[in-house]
């Protein structure tokens, strides 16, 4: 008897995951979603949660930075994204 309500129950879950998946889905949570960013954000720009450990480069570190920066000015925007060897293409041949 327990085996076939394990049976049972076991069978049924895929089909209750399904369901919970289908309310999911629906646009009423992309306003929760957009209320949780809102939210995060806020947060972020007020520093309430910062952390107190107070976080700096040394000088190396910052020179490097830099370096990679400017370094970023010698190489030409390219003209697509990608290559059309991995399948994303912003323009047209």
């Amino acid at each position: 008897m327990k085996r076939i309500i394990l049976t049972g129950l076991l069978l049924a879950a895929p089909l209750s995951l399904g369901a919970t998946e289908s309310v999911r889905s629906q646009p009423a949570g992309s306003t929760r979603d957009q209320w949780e960013v809102e939210q995060w954000l806020q947060l972020q720009r007020s520093g309430r949660q910062a952390s107190a450990n107070r976080q700096a480069a040394t000088p190396a570190e910052r020179d490097r930075a830099y370096r990679r920066y400017l370094d970023s000015y010698s190489h030409p925007i390219p003209e697509y994204l990608l290559d059309e060897n991995q399948g994303f293409s912003t323009g047209s041949k």
